[in-house]
């Protein structure tokens, strides 16, 4: 009786790590997922030369932004925008709207680059800083 009930328990315990492995595997294919679709929107909707992805990573980073999980940097190259800002804003509506789970992106830097200027903005969990 001993050994049956060791077994069943010892089966219990393989399978929820099976669970656990399946659902880390599936949650990091996802992630892929999320990062190709950003930069799909970022070309679709911005009017820019050139929609860069400098990094998009998962794990845990520390930096000076903070500490996060999941990261993307995108740099948006000789846009056409009359502010920074207000073209992040539509990015942020955009991204929310068209990508499930973006608010889960711990950080997401833009970076708007037009000419000589440079401009850097954050949007973390699906917020603009």
């Amino acid at each position: 009786m001993k050994k049956t009930t060791k077994t069943i328990l010892t089966m219990i315990l393989f399978l929820c790590l099976g669970g656990l492995f399946g659902y880390t595997v599936t949650s990091s294919i996802k992630g892929t997922d999320r990062s190709k679709k950003i930069t799909e929107v970022l070309k679709d909707n911005c009017n820019c030369k050139e929609v860069n992805q400098i990094i998009y990573a998962k794990g845990v980073q520390f930096g000076s932004n903070g500490l996060s999980t999941e990261k993307g940097e995108y740099q948006l190259v000789d846009c056409k925008f009359s502010s920074a800002k207000k073209e992040a804003q539509k990015i942020q509506d955009l991204l929310l709207s068209k990508i499930k789970g973006f608010n889960k992106v711990d950080l997401l830097e833009l970076e708007f680059i037009n000419g000589d200027d440079s401009e850097t903005i954050i949007i973390k969990n699906g917020k603009i800083q």
